[in-house]
Parts: structure tokens; sequence; C-alpha cells
């Protein structure tokens, strides 16, 4: 034991006294850095983009709520009071553009997962939401391509290199430096020593990536006291991850191979594991379940929403009322009635449009995670999303807030919109509470 010390000693000072080791860690602790960077300056840019659009929306709801309240024998105070009180508008303009907005959890600036492709508020009034929330731009096709380099792309993709660059000369550095007939006379088993090499190696990695966490913590202002159990969550996937690539060059080194082999060994499961597999098993489900059209269904949303003008009346009341009984007063000539009734319909169409889309995503979604199990790299950055709430899962549930959201205000709209009455001062501190 004291003989495996003093070999462990001396290898530590071996690879301390390395310069290409020094630069090595500090490539990657700097880009570890930069991913922090990277993942609080956008995170910092989403902040301010809902910060603006928030503080947008409570400076014209606090106009509306002097509005109502302006003297309306004053001609050109009129305009200003009905567009307060009026739940169809004034003339062709809405009455109130509203926001709900997805504000950044704690560690999302740790894993960006897909919140630069989602929105992270949207923008609608009282009329059809599917056609508000359905019809913006695709995702920028570069985006979806390259990828964000906060830290979990550090961790997913650098630190199996670091791996490698660590453990491919295991074994051939003793051969070719001529140590290793020395290592062999030693009463400790060869084995033994190597493995006591390589979890040496294992712990200045993942004392790294500790320190890299760490400082993502201290850096992005994430509370260590509220969110302990996150960083120890991540810890572990690291740790884990790390050890997978530690197992997978062990056996790399088991075939005592010259350092140049190991190392395009270790470069070739490298490139296996972290790019090649996760393309074949992308192409292997979209041969099995094609990935739905999203363009298509944004036309066709758009294409129910014109059609919306050419129904007659009947067609709408026909629909709307015997699913709408608390609205129905009898009333099939007033054309605002008409109007907001027909968005309700084409909101319905639209939504079973896409609970269509959602059930094939879901569909392509179940039989990625059969065989997610083969891109080890794809499957930990998804777990770092989802522990980091910014997986598509997390959209989705903010997607339900909007719904309900604007489910809420109809209500409150629909009431004064089929009675035909406007709104109190009440009714618009009511409308005020919610933002």
């Amino acid at each position: 034991m004291k003989m495996l010390f003093h070999i462990l000693s001396f290898e530590w000072k071996t690879l301390w006294r390395s310069n290409t080791l020094k630069v090595l860690l500090l490539v990657v602790f700097g880009a570890g850095i930069y991913g922090i960077y990277f993942g609080k300056f956008e995170i910092d840019k989403q902040q301010k983009r809902i910060a603006k659009v928030q503080q947008y929306e409570r400076q014209q709801f606090d106009s509306l709520m002097l509005w109502v309240e302006l003297d309306t024998t004053i001609t050109s105070n009129k305009e200003k009071y009905q567009q307060a009180v009026s739940p169809t508008g004034v003339g062709w303009n809405k009455h109130f553009t509203y926001y709900l907005t997805n504000n950044a959890p704690p560690a999302a600036g740790l894993c960006l997962g897909q919140r630069d492709l989602y929105p992270v508020y949207y923008g609608f009034n009282v009329t059809d939401l599917a056609r508000q929330v359905n019809t913006g731009e695709l995702a920028n096709p570069m985006k979806l391509l390259t990828g964000n380099f906060d830290l979990s792309y550090v961790f997913v993709f650098l630190f199996p290199l670091l791996v490698v660059a660590l453990f491919y000369n295991l074994y051939a550095g003793e051969k070719e430096g001529g140590t290793l007939s020395l290592l062999q006379s030693q009463s400790t088993s060869l084995r033994t020593i190597l493995f006591s090499k390589g979890l040496l190696r294992l712990t200045m990695i993942w004392l790294l990536a500790a320190v890299l966490l760490l400082l993502s913590f201290a850096l992005q202002g994430i509370s260590f006291l509220e969110n302990g159990v996150l960083f120890f969550q991540w810890l572990a996937i690291i740790y884990g991850y790390c050890l997978f690539w530690v197992v997978l060059m062990g056996a790399a080194v088991a075939l005592r191979l010259s350092s140049a082999l190991s190392a395009m060994l270790g470069l070739g499961i490298w490139l296996i594991f972290a790019l090649i597999t996760p393309a074949l098993l992308n192409l292997f489900v979209l041969a099995n379940e094609p990935l739905p059209n999203r363009a298509e269904m944004i036309h066709a949303v758009r294409t129910l929403n014109g059609r919306n003008w050419e129904h007659p009346k009947s067609f709408v009341w026909d629909r709307f009322y015997p699913e709408n009984p608390q609205y129905n007063d009898g009333d099939t000539t007033n054309f605002s009635k008409w109007y907001y009734a027909s968005f309700t319909l084409l909101d319905k169409e639209a939504n079973a449009l896409k609970a269509e889309f959602e059930k094939q995503v879901s569909k392509r979604n179940a039989l990625l995670d059969q065989w997610q199990w083969l891109a080890p790299a794809a499957m930990v950055h998804e777990k770092l999303s989802t522990l980091s709430d910014t997986d598509r899962e997390s959209h989705l549930e903010f997607v339900k807030e909007v719904h309900a959201y604007h489910d809420g205000l109809k209500e409150l709209y629909y009431a004064r919109i089929f009675k035909g009455e406007q709104f109190s001062s009440d009714d618009l501190q009511t409308l005020s509470d919610k933002l």
C-alpha cells in the first residue's frame, strides 16, 4: 500500500508538472467560464425583454384606469373613455393586448435548453388565441444546428474530450516511456496501479466540474440555499457521465494499443457517441415517426382564420349558442357578438389541429425515449434541461398557462359583450389584478 501511495504521489507530481495538462485544464476551464457567461447573457437578455413588455402592459393599463374616470362632457375625453370601458374596443382597435411571460427558472442559464427556440412571452387579446399563438415564425435553423455554448454544452461535449486526453496514454505512456517493466516488478499488481492512476485522473476531472458548477451558481446569482438539491442533482449527472466516458476509455486502454492509436480510438468513440449516434438516431426516428410539418399547421390556422369571415351568421350561431348557453340571449344580428363567437369556433377548430400535431410529436418523442440510451450525450443534455426547466415540456406547461389565462379573460369580456354592457371601474380593477 505504501508503494502504491508513492507511485500515485509521483504520478500526481508528473501530471502537474506537465505544461500540456495545465494548458488543457485551462482551456476547458476557460470554455466553462465562457459557457457560464453566455448562459447568463442569454437569460439576462430574455429577462430584459420580459421586463420591457411587462412595463409596457402596465403603462397601457394604467392609462385605461385613468381614462375610465375622465369627464365625458369634454369632447376630447370621449374616445379615451370609450376605449377604456368598451369590451369590444373602439373601431378596429382591440380593447387591450395582454402579455403572459415565462420568467426564467433559477438554473436556466446553466442549460438554455429550448428557451431560445420558443417564445418567452405571448401577447394576445380576447379574440382567437390559436391564431395569435401558433402563427409566429419558425425557429432559426442555424440556431437549431449549432445549439448554445452554455455550461451544459461544456460538460456534455468537452469533458469527454478531456477524459480522452487524460486517459489515452494511461498504459501506452508507461510502455513507451520505459517504466512499464518497473511497475510490473512491484508487489502491487499492474491492474491496481493503472486503476489508481485512472482514479486520480477522474478525481481531477470531477474537481474541475465541481469548481465550474460552483462558479456558475455564484456568477449567475443562483441561491445555493434554495437550489442546493438542484446543485447535487447536476453534479451527480455530470459525475456519472464522466465515469461513463472513463469506463469507455478504460476499455480502450485494456487493448494495450500505442498512444497514437489509443488517442484515435478515443476520438472515434467520442465522435460515435457525441455526434454520429444522435444523428443516426434522429434519422431512425424520423423514418419511423416523421416530424409533423409545423408550417402546414400554421398555414391551416391562417386558412381557418380567412374562412372565418366567409361563414354566414347562422353557421356561427348554430354552433356557438348550444356550446355556450350562458350567452344565448336569442340575438343573431349583433355584429360584435357574431365577431367574438366566430373567433371562439375558430379556436376550437385550431386547437383540434394543434392537438393532432402534439399527438404526433408525442409519439415521436416516445420512440426517441426508447432508444435514447444509444446517444448518451443527447440523453444527458435532455436530463440537464429537464432539471433546469428549459425543456420542451416546460414550454408546453407555459402554453397551458396561456390558454387558462385567455379563458379567464374571455369569461370577463364575454359576460359584458353578450349583455351589451360596458366595463366598470371594478371590472378594470379585476383585469388589472390579473396582470
